[in-house]
């Protein structure tokens, strides 16, 4: 970090609903290790400005829906998230602890399912969205997912989620949290019919009910970033699903 002026710390280690549930343990060290580490050689390069990018996975599994900032540390995180989302709600109190007694200019935000072009397709860690594109794409038949379809989810296009922190970081260096979203819900049943469609595959669904559904419903409270950052996401879900499916059909936007 020897001469870095600004540090923007995404990195995390994280898997689908399955993975998440079997590996808690991992989930925090892998997570909490690197954080702590970033943190302390940030301190010690005096980096000027931070911005920890934490996530929505920190939210219990009945929380309000819009959910607001304040109910981040509301019960335990839905238990299919329960080791990364402790491990992002620990990595939050450790950006309130070295800003309160080293003054370090930390920003927080907690962005809300991203997607987009360049996303994780690998199978054992993939996210939903870039998880069904590539089974639908590679020809799965039909096409088995994960619950009963119902719970929905609210994603946010990579291009927005990207000014989003910019702006969290240019105008409120602070270590308190701010939700990057978007008003959209969509449920995990309607999201996978989207991507079928366009696509252009007449794949059938069936859904497995055996397994679980995750958090019943995501969707965040955006007025924060509005009032503050002046930021509203722009690109609709359908917009953002055709070129991320064209990212990993051709390997391009």
């Amino acid at each position: 970090m020897t001469g870095a002026e600004i540090i923007f710390h995404l990195a995390a280690h994280v898997g689908g609903i399955h993975y998440n549930q079997v590996h808690p343990g991992t989930l925090m060290y892998r997570n909490l290790l690197p954080t702590i580490n970033l943190f302390e050689a940030a301190r010690q390069a005096k980096i000027d400005r931070m911005l920890l990018v934490s996530s929505a996975c920190v939210y219990s599994r009945f929380c309000t829906i819009p959910t607001p900032e304040t109910e981040g540390f509301k019960d335990d995180p839905e238990p299919t998230n329960f080791g990364y989302g402790w491990s992002k709600r620990a990595a939050e109190l450790l950006a309130r602890t070295y800003s309160k007694e080293y003054g370090m200019k930390i920003g927080i935000v907690r962005p809300y399912n991203v997607y987009g072009p360049g996303d994780n397709f690998n199978p054992e860690q993939s996210h939903v969205i870039p998880g069904l594109i590539k089974r639908v794409i590679d020809g799965e038949r039909p096409l088995t997912v994960w619950g009963d379809g119902t719970a929905t989810r609210s994603f946010i296009y990579v291009k927005d989620v990207v000014i989003g922190m910019m702006l969290a970081l240019e105008k409120y260096p602070q270590p308190d949290p701010i939700n990057l979203g978007t008003a959209e819900e969509i449920s995990i049943k309607r999201l996978a019919q989207l991507i079928i469609k366009l696509s252009g595959k007449k794949t059938p669904l069936r859904f497995d009910r055996s397994k679980p559904n995750g958090q019943p419903r995501r969707r965040c409270d955006t007025a924060k970033a509005k009032k503050i950052l002046g930021f509203t996401a722009k690109t609709k879900l359908v917009d953002g699903l055709k070129p991320t499916i064209d990212f990993y059909r051709y390997g391009k936007e």
